[in-house]
């Protein structure tokens, strides 16, 4: 019976740290963490299609940055090594467009969106239920 509140408090402790350092995630997985003030960065699921960066950064923006359907999310440093995250597929993305986005890498990758590219917030999310786009970057 002693060792039944020890255990408790290290469950406890082990739920809580974990959740902290799991970050934002979509309903199809992909993470997101913020990189700095200004950028995000997507890592997608193993063997994910390029479109599921814009699903990440499309519902971070929604629903953690709270910007409206028609703003613009920017494509600031293209598919490299993640800044946060043990992964070597991430794409940092922000609201502001390339150049006035301040922390972004600015990686150049072989594949997956281009720094510059950008789509409305509602139609970086609606990669989320499609398989259609799965082919483009």
């Amino acid at each position: 019976m002693k060792h039944i509140p020890l255990l408790l408090v290290l469950a406890v402790a082990a739920c809580s740290e974990t959740s902290s350092s799991s970050g934002f995630r979509t309903f199809t997985g992909e993470l997101v963490n913020p990189v700095s003030q200004s950028v995000f960065e997507v890592i997608p699921r193993p063997a994910s299609y390029p479109s599921q960066f814009w699903c990440g950064a499309g519902e971070y923006a929604r629903r953690e940055l709270g910007a409206a359907s028609n703003d613009s999310v920017y494509v600031v440093s293209e598919a490299g090594p993640a800044v946060t995250y043990n992964s070597n597929s991430a794409v940092q993305f922000s609201l502001l467009p390339p150049g006035q986005a301040q922390g972004a890498q600015g990686h150049r990758g072989n594949w997956g969106p281009k720094i510059g590219d950008s789509r409305f917030v509602a139609d970086a999310s609606r990669r989320c239920n499609s398989n259609i786009d799965r082919f483009v970057p």
